[in-house]
Parts: structure tokens; sequence; C-alpha cells
């Protein structure tokens, strides 16, 4: 008894309205949270975040009526969502990714309104998996809003188009509007439902008229908008890449097919083009206007941007058209519709309503749909692209910005190029370190009409004459759109600024990295240290850094510490931040070997370790056997503090060892004279108060 109560309980929880769409939200939720931070922000994060940061709600209210503006409405709503949830990386992408969830539900429904619960149940899967989607979803930026609204908006066009009624019709005009705030590219996919309504609505007369105007009227309107509204700051963002029509459809179809892994992209894409044929089975009315659907909605917006990317507008991004995503995944379900079998008389007119297809397979539509959910999650397994694949995807603006925490001191000058990617640093910035670290700053007329090498010259003594040590953080493919390298120099990938600070070492200057540059995903960290002062208004380097005064120790009679300083942060000496010291070295003689020197604190002489610097001087750049004789050689350096460390009183201890010597009991060089306190390898420097 109980066992058949149960049964029936079920089997009306199958059957209720809201069962399968709170199953797939509930999924598709899971699947968008999950790993939702492991991805740092990236350069379209950091400028959404900027602009609902530092912009008013007025600003941003007048923005819904620019047409410059390219998110205004996400932009809105986000900084109402950020003063109730805050602005951490998973605030930021959260309502993407219920966007992104909201999207499948939206999908299921207008596939099951089109074809049927299989159709629905199908597409809905499909797009749970899509790694595009998934991409899209963990984005702080519009298009998972934009993808959801536009599923919307064609769920309210299919039932003003079967039932009609003025309240119908206002919730689709209204689904539009909400398109156009959102991102305005998405006038295409509105020109494609007007067009819809054109062609298969049922109005007559004047108003039949007036609504196939009205698509003609909107390509004029965005052939205009895209002529006025592409012109742009030369040091602003990229809107879009320059590509040609074939590339830009192969390249669009891979991301919706399987994002941006190729291996499978050619025979997947031939069982979603199975899904387009299949349309085009029957005659009834379903098929019929699920046809015109995909014509009207999807062929003709991609047959429009193509168009546009042809007469040269850089537009091309898969994400400015993610709103076809839907579109391009319904076919494939309609693989799954359930065929009614026909009646004689309509047997007997096949020849006018019927195109007859061999019958395929039971197992072929099973067998596709499982190919092709095995391609989704293989992509988002698979590196380098694959968002579960725990490689760094995005930029990794996080890793390298606390790369620079754990490196930089108060007296550095840390220069961001280009200027646009100055936000993810104060983002950051105080987020990977409890330390006050430096503003960034920028060449902010790079790119300039006129902007040449002098006025290079010039920006680059204002920004660093008179500090010991430049860092520079810099995004090579988005610089080269406002300082192109120099195709005279095969080795210059990064333009000016950049290859400035790759032939540190070529200029008289010391490099501060043991190699050119330290690579995260797009970005690379760069530095380079002054011998001498540089002089304002000029290239040239003069004077000499002065000395701190402080107790002095020599190691095996060869090597030097003429000074050192505590430099601490603003806030002191803090647990997860550094210790920035700054030492000045010198040599007696050529030293034979490359050497290291350690710092450690200690609660006591004898104590354990708590915190630890094991390195090269000038970060490796400027090995020991490279130093010059009786040259006093700043440097610079941060010991990291653990985030675990006892607050507390620790001493600060020196020393150097050679790395080449076998026995470390023998690594260790003797300090031979020294007129503090220390050992007999070793010397005090002092004591630090950690907070």
């Amino acid at each position: 008894m109980i066992r058949l109560r149960l049964q029936v309980f079920l089997n009306r929880l199958r059957t209720h309205p809201y069962f399968a769409p709170t199953i797939f939200f509930i999924l598709a939720l899971a699947v968008r949270l999950f790993r939702l931070t492991a991805q740092s922000l990236w350069l379209d994060e950091g400028g959404t975040w900027d602009t609902i940061t530092t912009r008013s709600w007025g600003d941003l209210l007048a923005d819904l009526g620019s047409a410059r503006a390219g998110y205004p409405l996400y932009h809105l709503l986000m900084k109402g969502w950020i003063a109730v949830a805050g602005e951490s990386e998973w605030a930021l992408r959260l309502p993407s990714a219920l966007a992104g969830a909201l999207a499948v539900v939206l999908l299921y429904q207008l596939g099951r309104r089109l074809g049927g619960a299989r159709v629905g149940v199908v597409a809905a899967t499909l797009l749970l998996l899509n790694p595009f989607a998934l991409w899209l979803a963990q984005d702080a930026k519009a298009y998972s809003l934009l993808l959801a609204l536009a599923v919307w908006s064609l769920l309210a066009l299919v039932n003003a188009l079967e039932h009609g009624g003025r309240r119908c019709w206002l919730l689709w005009i209204a689904m539009l509007v909400l398109l156009l705030l959102t991102h305005r590219l998405a006038l295409l996919l509105v020109i494609g439902e007007v067009t819809l309504v054109a062609w298969h609505g049922s109005l007559r007369g004047r108003w039949r008229r007036v609504v196939q105007f009205v698509p003609f009227a909107l390509v004029i309107g965005l052939g205009f908008g895209l002529y006025f509204g592409l012109r742009q700051d030369p040091n602003a963002p990229p809107i879009g890449a320059n590509v040609n029509p074939i590339t830009a459809l192969r390249l669009l179809l891979e991301r919706f097919t399987v994002d941006r892994t190729e291996t499978w992209t050619s025979a997947l894409m031939i069982i979603f083009l199975l899904g387009f044929g299949l349309l085009w089975r029957h005659n009834d009315a379903h098929h019929v206007f699920a046809r015109r659907l995909i014509l009207a909605t999807f062929a003709l917006p991609l047959g429009l941007f193509l168009l546009a990317l042809a007469a040269g507008a850089p537009l091309f991004e898969p994400r400015y058209v993610s709103f076809l995503l839907p579109l391009w995944v319904l076919p494939l379900a309609w693989l799954f519709k359930k065929q009614k079998s026909e009646s004689k008389n309509q047997k007997a007119a096949g020849a006018t309503n019927h195109r007859p297809l061999a019958p395929s397979p039971k197992f072929l539509a099973p067998a596709l749909l499982a190919l092709v959910l095995a391609g989704s999650i293989w992509a988002l397994l698979a590196q380098p692209y694959g968002l579960w694949s725990g490689a760094a995807v995005k930029e990794d603006y996080r890793g390298a910005i606390s790369a620079l925490a754990r490196r930089v001191v108060p007296g550095d000058v840390v220069v961001v190029h280009p200027p646009y990617i100055g936000p993810l640093y104060r983002y950051y910035a105080p987020r990977v370190s409890p330390d006050a670290l430096p503003p960034a700053v920028a060449f902010g007329r790079v790119g300039a009409l006129g902007y040449d090498q002098k006025e290079f010259d010039n920006d680059y003594s204002a920004l660093l004459a008179g500090v010991p040590r430049g860092w520079l953080l810099i995004a090579p493919d988005n610089a080269r759109t406002v300082d192109p390298p120099n195709p005279r120099f095969p080795q210059d990938d990064m333009g000016r600024v950049g290859i400035n600070f790759l032939t540190a070492d070529l200029n008289n200057k010391w490099r501060c990295l043991d190699e050119p540059y330290r690579s995260f995903n797009g970005l690379r960290v760069m530095c380079q240290s002054f011998p001498a002062p540089l002089q304002p208004n000029s290239l040239e380097m003069a004077g000499a850094w002065p000395i701190p005064t402080s107790n002095t120790a020599t190691w095996n009679n060869a090597l030097d510490l003429l000074g050192f300083q505590f430099a601490s942060w603003s806030s002191g000496v803090r647990a997860g931040g550094t210790l920035p010291i700054s030492l000045t070295w010198q040599t007696r003689m050529a030293l034979p070997t490359d050497l290291r020197m350690f710092v450690h604190l200690v609660p006591a002489i004898g104590a354990p370790v708590a915190a630890q610097l094991d390195a090269a001087p000038l970060g490796g750049g400027l090995p020991t056997t490279r130093w010059p004789l009786d040259q006093p050689i700043h440097d610079e350096i941060a010991v990291p503090l653990p985030a675990t460390i006892p607050t507390g009183t620790y001493i600060v201890v020196l020393g150097w060892y050679d790395p080449g010597i076998p026995d470390v009991e023998a690594q260790r060089l003797p300090v031979t004279a020294q007129t503090g306190a220390g050992g007999a390898n070793y010397i005090e420097l002092g004591t630090v108060e950690v907070k």
C-alpha cells in the first residue's frame, strides 16, 4: 500500500508542470557554480567592476539612452547587486551563473512549445553542459543575462503568435527593449524576431505593411549605429577583431559547439547539421514554424553579423552573438522529436505535404546525443581551455599581481600597460596582500596620434626618475592594439614599452628577475633596477644612491654589506604580507660562483624559522659572478610572511651560501668582519614587530 502511494506521488510529481523546470534549474545552477572562482577575473570582468564602482547611479542611468554604452542595463543591475552582495569574485559572477541556469529552464520551455517534451529536455540538457554557455555563466559580463533574455523573448514571441492578445504582444515588446538595453548588438535578434512576425504572423492590411517595413528600418539603424558607435579612444580596449566572414563563421560555430577545442569540432558540427536537415523533412505546421523561426532568428542575424564583418567592422567576438547559441542547439534536439504516424489521407497527399526519407535507426539519436555530451564534457576537462581542467584559462591577473605583491617594496613604481588593465591591478592589489602596494601608473599617451620615441622617452623618465626600481605588468595581446611591436626587431612582441623593460640589462640597467619575464597566461611581469638615479627629462643616470647608515659585515673577505634599512609598509609588518629590506652590497674581488642569500625571521636565535627568503641578489637578474668590482649595488628584497605567522617580535638574520657545494653544512660563507651582532656565518639585522 505504501509502495503504491509512493508510486502515485512520484507519478504526480513527474507530471507536475514545475517539476522538470525545477530539476533543470538546480542541475544547471550546480554546474555553473562548480569552480566559479577557480579562474582569475580577466580584462572585461575588471572593466565591469571598474564601471559599477567608479560611476554614479546618474551616469549609469544616462547610459541607457547612449548609443555608445555597450551593456547599460547590466551595469545598472550590478551596481545594485554589489551594494548587497559585495565585490568578491563570487559575488561578481553569481548573477551570470543564475542567468545561465535560467536560460536552461527557458530553453526547455521553448523546445517543449516548439517540438514537444523530448525536444525541450534534450535542448536544455545540451545547453546545460555546453562549454561556451558555461564560460558565459562564469563571467562577470552581460552575456549570460543576454542569453536568458534572448530565449525569454523567443518564448514570448511564440506565445504572442499562437495566442495573440495585447498582454502577450506587450510582454514580447518589453523583452525586446530589455535585450537592446542589455547589449546593443541584440538588435540583430530583434531584427530576426520582427521578421518572423512579418513572415509568420496573422497581421493584415496596413499593420502587415508596417511590420514588413520595420526590419528594413532596423537594418539601416544598425548600419548607422555601427558606423558611429565604433569610433573610440585609441587607448580604450578594442571592441573586437577584424576577421573575414568565412573564418568568423568557422570560429563562431567552433565556439558554439565545443568552445575552443578543435579536435571534435568537425564531427560535432556535422551532427548539428543533421538536426537542421530534419527540420526540412516534414511540412506540417510545427515543422514549418520551427523552420521559419530558425531562419529568421538564427540565419538572418548571423548573416547580418557576417555582412558587417565583410564591410570591415571590427566586431568579431563570439560572445557578441552568444544570443544565437540556443538556436544552434535546438535543431539537434529536433532529432528527438516524437513523430506522429501519418494517416492514409496524409500518405496519399505525401507528394505535396511530405518529403519522405529513409527512417533512422532508433539508437541513432541517443548515440548522437551521447557523443555531443561526451564532447562537451571532454572540452570542459581538456587543457588548455577547459574550465574544469585546472589550468589557467582566463588571463591570470590574480596570479600576476600576487607575484608582484611578494616582490615589490614601498619605493618601487608599478607600471601597467596598456593603461586600461589598471582596474585589475586596483581590484587585486588589496585582495592578495595586506600591504598597501604602490599605486599603478601608466604611459597614458602611448598609441596617440603623433606619439613618437622622443615623447615616450620623456614619459619614461617622468615616471621612473629618482626611483631605484620599476615593475611592468603587461598584457601583450592587448598592448599591441595601442603599442604595436616593431617589425624590424623579431624579438619584439610587446611594443615600445615592453621592449624597454625586456632589454633592461642591455641598456645600462639591471634586470631584477632571473628570467626576462614571468608569464601568467596572457600577462607578463618584468622588472628593471637602476644602478644610479634616472634624471628627469632625460635618459641619463647620474650620481649614486644613498647608502643606508647601519651595521656592516663582510663574508669570506670578499663580499661587503655596506648598509641596510627596513622599509616597512605604512601599515607596518603584517602576517600575509612582506618585510621589505633595502640592502647595499659591494665586492672586493671577482666572485667565481653565483651565490645566494638567506634571510630568516626567528623568535630567538636557534629557534625554528618562522619566515624566510632564499634567493639570488636582484631576484637573480644580476648574478654575483657579474658584479662589477668596488661599485655599490643596491638590492631591494621582500621577505614573504606566512598568513599563519604568530604576531610578536622576530629577529632578522642574514647570510650567504654557495649552492654549488654539495655538503649543506659547508655551503654557508663565513662572516669575516662585522660591526653588529651575529654568528660565524650570519649577522643580525635587528628586530621587527609582526602584527
